[in-house]
């Protein structure tokens, strides 16, 4: 929200069309979404996907994503410089 405050975009579309009905309800499914992604993933770690790749490693990298998407986040948040924000 601080990021959206400061000008940054929502780029999914239908969470972008949401923010300004409910903030309220653009957490809550922002939230609900993530977790039910995560917990579908974690019943599904020992299945492959496509019979290439166990499901356990693309929730590996789900995990990198979000890791480095909130440590990029936390860095605009803190900069000291005004950075044109993606």
């Amino acid at each position: 929200m601080l990021l959206l405050q400061g000008g940054a975009n929502e780029v999914n579309p239908v969470m972008a069309a949401l923010i300004y009905r409910s903030v309220a309800m653009f957490a809550a499914l922002k939230m609900g979404m993530t977790g039910l992604g995560v917990l579908l993933m974690v019943f599904l770690a020992r299945y492959r996907f496509m019979r290439l790749m166990r499901v356990e490693w693309a929730l590996y990298g789900v995990l990198f994503a979000y890791v480095s998407l909130v440590c990029y986040e936390f860095w605009i948040i803190k900069s000291p410089v005004d950075l044109p924000i993606l």
